[in-house]
């Protein structure tokens, strides 16, 4: 019985270059050494697997067929190497992130275009869901890290902040929002919400309850973008992060009410699982 892998490459050398010297060459050992794992193997085996002659040595008929296995068995292994080369340089693999479309559109977007650069031959499958919904496809391991809004509490994954977000109630531009001071001010006006199963609702409206404030909306949506083309057209007031209507806020589209009480800082933050990450998932979270 064989019980050495070491013996059979030897031995597989050997017979592919026909040469000892040239077998002791490749892998880098003593022709005494090389001779050695052969008698060592041939014992083990029961019989001898080489002729020697003046050019060299020759398989013996009972040695064919070993040789045969070998073949195939170090195929295997050059294809695993060479597969492990590639996942380290990121010559192949999959990145699976889990996102919501808001974070995808003003956060994510910039970052996977740079990633992308750096290894092009990278796929990419996204899925885009809301924050519960991205850690729960992080914990059945349908994703590799989710990019979600918090703080949330939440035990089972590691947390990496990237990005700070300040919430505003903002409106249209031909809203006269002069009469608006205070929080409790906004529930004598019409509001866009998101829905209520979505994280930001749920912060927005902790946030509000601090300060006995609650919002009956006009509108419930589930797309932020909604919200904004709504404000736009002063169809009401919406809460929005400051760093989402950039533009709008530029080209005067939408314009911030000055109201006194400031709402609690969120931010976005990469999520994760220590004991479970992918390679391309490390080395994406190192440009971050």
């Amino acid at each position: 019985m064989i019980t050495d892998l070491n013996l059979l490459r030897v031995f597989y050398q050997v017979a592919k270059t026909g040469q000892i010297s040239k077998a002791a060459e490749i892998l880098h050992v003593s022709q005494p050494a090389i001779s050695q794992h052969i008698i060592t193997l041939e014992t083990q085996v029961g019989f001898k697997l080489f002729s020697r002659s003046k050019k060299g040595v020759k398989l013996t008929n009972e040695a064919q067929e070993i040789f045969s296995y070998c073949k195939t068995i170090f195929a295997q292994v050059e294809s695993i190497n060479h597969t492990l080369q590639n996942i380290s340089s990121l010559d192949t693999g999959t990145l699976r992130i889990g996102a919501s479309d808001t974070i995808c559109k003003y956060y994510l977007i910039d970052k996977l275009k740079t990633f992308e650069e750096l290894y092009p031959k990278i796929r990419y499958r996204v899925t885009n869901c809301t924050t519960t919904e991205s850690l729960n496809l992080l914990k059945n391991n349908d994703v590799d890290i989710a990019f979600v809004h918090t703080p949330i509490a939440n035990q089972h994954f590691t947390f990496r902040h990237c990005l700070n977000l300040e919430d505003f109630f903002v409106c249209s531009k031909d809203f006269d929002c002069s009469k608006i001071t205070q929080l409790a001010d906004l529930t004598k006006y019409r509001t866009l919400l998101l829905e209520k199963a979505s994280h930001s609702r749920k912060f927005l409206d902790a946030n509000l309850l601090r300060y006995n404030v609650e919002l009956r909306p006009k509108f419930e949506l589930a797309s932020l973008d909604l919200l904004i083309e709504f404000a736009k057209k002063n169809m009401g007031i919406i809460c929005v992060s400051k760093q989402y209507i950039t533009k709008e806020l530029e080209n005067q589209e939408l314009k911030i009410i000055p109201i006194k009480e400031k709402l609690d800082l969120r931010s976005i933050s990469l999520a994760f699982d220590n004991d479970n990450i992918s390679h391309a998932a490390k080395r994406f979270m190192e440009i971050l």
